[in-house]
């Protein structure tokens, strides 16, 4: 038995040597085109999934914290009128260049991936409400370290959003497609889940991922897998890192890692899959059972959950005292409604003074208990044991 093949059994357990030689059954890889109109009818659903899905998968945390209960959401998909909106949402598809762009996600990013302006784009919305057309001019900037001709920065001075183009080819080798958008820096893979099948056996934190980048740069003439257009995990065994790039425009997607010497990801609008050998697959399993710690929740982000006590002008106030395991542990936090996917929640009076919430926030909390980074609410009912919330 190989080297590598030891690192398998290492982390996985013992393996049959049946299911070692075990080769995937050919499949037809399909190419479906976008085009413009069901995206811009789907691209609404597309949305709201990518807020609700990842709050379905969030798991128990930390058993011995202060609190006893969590919010679990309430599965809520509203259709927002016009100026309840994001940018993203108003306006799916622009065009730039002569190629047409899709909007990746309704967050906007940060300044620092962005790079230099690189021209201009006129964009068209429609209203479904009222049936009025809109239109509107938008600066383009590059993404750092991505070509304009995959990615785009589309905004103006009240934030930018990612724009993937439309019927973009999969790179024929994992070298282009870590080159093209440069994975290596707009991906930690940190967080890694150990998987048989569909079940989740382990999940572990890393603590450096640049060794799992540079073997995989090595494995640059690794050939895309042209046979499949998804990645099957039934009696398989794999590693499932959760990808999350605010360059990219995307959340909670995956990295696989299969100990049959697959490459496979998520990222993208289809999955793309290379076969980077059992070798080198058995040098990252054997990375992360040395370098990793068991964890949970990786995929959970900062959060403030409880009962909404105040709404006022431009803010409200969460006390999450119901939660907790003692009364007095309870604290009260300012929420700040800056960002229009908070704020279209208490202007519609879809949140209420007496819900109970969870807010998904970004930064630090201040010392007076001040959230000014919240970019996300839901409303939900009280369950024992769940989300994690952040101090």
């Amino acid at each position: 038995m190989k080297k590598d093949e030891y690192s398998f059994l290492e982390l996985f357990g013992n393996i049959d040597d049946e299911y070692i030689t075990q080769a995937l059954q050919p499949r037809k890889r399909h190419n479906p085109m976008i085009k413009w109109m069901p995206v811009a009818a789907c691209l609404v659903l597309v949305m709201i999934a990518s807020i609700l899905v990842p709050h379905f998968l969030r798991t128990a945390t930390i058993a011995e914290s202060k609190y006893k209960y969590h919010v679990s959401e309430k599965e809520r998909a509203i259709e927002w009128p016009w100026k309840y909106k994001t940018p993203a949402e108003k306006y799916p598809v622009v065009k730039f260049n002569g190629k047409q762009f899709i909007a990746k996600s309704q967050n906007s990013i940060h300044t620092e991936v962005m790079g230099e302006i690189i021209g201009s784009c006129v964009a068209e919305g429609l209203d479904p409400d009222t049936g009025k057309t809109y239109t509107e001019t938008f600066e383009v900037r590059k993404i750092k370290g991505i070509s304009e001709e995959l990615m785009i920065a589309v905004g103006n001075e009240d934030g930018f959003y990612v724009y993937a183009a439309d019927e973009a080819a999969a790179p024929d080798t994992l070298g282009k497609l870590l080159e093209l958008y440069e994975l290596s820096q707009n991906i930690e893979l940190n967080y890694v889940t150990k998987c048989e099948g569909y079940e989740e056996k382990e999940e572990l934190l890393l603590d450096n991922d640049e060794k799992i980048w540079q073997i995989l740069s090595d494995c640059g003439d690794a050939k895309l897998d042209d046979t499949s257009d998804f990645f099957e995990r039934e009696n398989r065994r794999y590693l499932d890192f959760t990808a999350t790039s605010e360059a990219l425009g995307v959340y909670n997607r995956v990295v696989y890692i299969s100990e049959d010497g697959y490459f496979a990801t998520n990222i993208f609008d289809y999955e793309y899959s290379y076969f980077i050998g059992k070798e080198a697959a058995g040098q990252i399993i054997s990375y992360i059972q040395k370098h990793s710690t068991e964890t949970k929740s990786s995929t959970s982000l900062p959060t403030i959950s409880g009962t909404v006590t105040e709404i006022g002008n431009g803010y409200i106030m969460v006390d999450d005292t119901i939660l907790c395991r003692k009364s007095k542990a309870g604290k009260k936090y300012k929420v700040y409604t800056d960002d229009i996917k908070v704020r279209r929640w208490i202007e519609s009076g879809e949140v209420k003074a007496g819900d109970l919430v969870a807010v998904e926030y970004e930064g630090e909390i201040s010392n007076d208990y001040e959230v000014k980074g919240a970019y996300s609410i839901f409303t939900g009912t009280l369950e024992e044991n769940g989300i994690l919330n952040q101090e």
